[in-house]
């Protein structure tokens, strides 16, 4: 019974911090190949992925009250940086790079942080539980 209550839950992380990891290699790669001619960076879609593992497609957004912002898109306002532009021989900017990879490596380290307090919250639940 144990297993068929939290596998679920447990293949999402296990899956999402595999995919994270992933993505650590592969922006690692694109920092290595910064000055390498000709070399195109590559990236996981890791929401894309994990939509897809979890059967979901994207939800639509929604105001649920007055006070809440405004469903604005970002269409036309997010600048898509050229080759040329980013100073090295290929489409790699080190600053974008180092950028994704702190913020996979901090959302990383949340999973996991995450998943350090449920198995704590389990911990105690099982043995309060038995007073």
């Amino acid at each position: 019974m144990f297993g068929r209550l939290f596998e679920k839950t447990w293949n999402v992380v296990a899956r999402s911090l595999r995919l994270r990891i992933l993505r650590h290699e592969v922006l690692s790669a694109n920092i290595a190949n910064v000055d390498t001619p000709g070399y195109r960076r590559k990236d996981i879609p890791f929401e894309k992925i994990m939509r897809a593992y979890l059967g979901e497609e994207s939800l639509p957004l929604r105001r649920t009250r007055p006070r809440h912002l405004s469903l604005v898109s970002t269409e036309g306002k997010i600048e898509t940086i050229q080759p040329e532009d980013v100073g090295t021989p290929n489409n790699v900017s080190l600053e974008e790079e180092m950028s994704k990879l702190m913020e996979n490596h901090l959302l990383y380290q949340a999973t996991v942080q995450a998943l350090i307090k449920e198995v704590q919250l389990m911990r105690e639940a099982i043995t309060e539980g038995g007073r």
